[in-house]
């Protein structure tokens, strides 16, 4: 919190290696390196789970898009839960009109 009223009160501009030591950026590259280092982060990102980035990416904007981040957040849980196979045990016991058998999934707290 130091910090950034020291950015927002004093007005200074920060050059790149100011800016990483802030923890502003995360990395710093040449200008000629740039477009090279931001696909490789993509490439990377998009190596991993997809529902897991979405996942990720919904639960780190929640709090700053407010109702709408908190929405998204929960229907991407719900929409997660529902390809489980707890899930589909849930859902197919509703369908069949029968009480679901849920003893084979693990309590979890």
């Amino acid at each position: 919190q130091k910090k950034a009223r020291e950015i927002w009160f004093l007005c200074r501009q920060y050059n790149a290696q100011e800016a990483l030591d802030m923890g502003l950026v995360n990395i710093v590259v040449p200008l000629e390196q740039l477009e090279t280092e931001t696909i490789q982060w993509c490439k990377e990102i998009l190596a991993n789970s997809p529902m897991a980035i979405r996942c990720l990416k919904a639960a780190l904007n929640a709090d700053c898009d407010g109702q709408a981040g908190l929405q998204e957040l929960a229907g991407n849980a719900t929409m997660l839960y529902y390809m489980s196979e707890e899930g589909q045990e849930g859902r197919n016991a509703f369908v069949q009109k029968r009480k679901p058998d849920f003893s084979k999934f693990p309590k979890r707290p």
